[in-house]
C-alpha cells in the first residue's frame, strides 16, 4: 500500500515514523488503541505488503504486552489475543512468533506475551 503511513495516521492516529526511525512499529503505537491496529490490519490484509504487515503486526503485539503490564484488562487481553493468534498463524508470522517466543530463555527473563507466544511455535 503506498499510503501505509499516512492510512494508520489518519484511521489509528499512529504518528509518522521519524526520519531514519529505527524500532517505530514498537513505540509509535498506543496499546488503547490495539484492537483499532487489528481491525486495520483485517481491512488491509490484501492491500498492505509483507513489510508494512511485519511492521503492524510487531505494534499490535506490542500493545497486548503494554496492556498485558496492566493487570486489570485480563478478559479484554483475551480477546485481544483471540484475534491476534489467527492472524500470526493464518497470516505467516512464523519469524514474529519466534522473536516474541524468546526461545532459549526463562519465561522470567522474557516478556509478559512470551508463554502465549511459545503456545504457537
Amino acid at each position: 500500500m503506498d499510503n501505509f503511513y499516512k492510512k494508520l495516521n489518519e484511521e489509528c492516529g499512529v504518528r509518522f515514523p521519524y526520519p531514519n526511525e529505527q524500532d517505530w512499529e514498537w513505540c509509535a503505537g498506543d496499546y488503547i488503541y490495539t484492537n483499532d491496529y487489528i481491525e486495520f490490519y483485517k481491512f488491509y490484509a490484501t492491500v498492505i505488503d509483507d513489510w508494512q504487515k511485519h511492521l503492524l503486526i510487531n505494534m499490535i503485539v506490542q500493545g497486548i504486552e503494554d496492556f498485558m503490564e496492566q493487570s486489570e484488562y485480563e478478559g479484554y487481553i483475551d480477546m485481544l489475543w483471540s484475534k491476534v493468534k489467527e492472524i500470526l498463524i493464518g497470516d505467516n508470522h512464523r519469524d514474529t512468533i519466534v522473536y516474541w517466543s524468546c526461545i532459549g530463555q526463562e519465561l522470567e527473563a522474557c516478556w509478559l506475551i512470551s508463554s502465549k507466544m511459545r503456545e504457537l511455535l
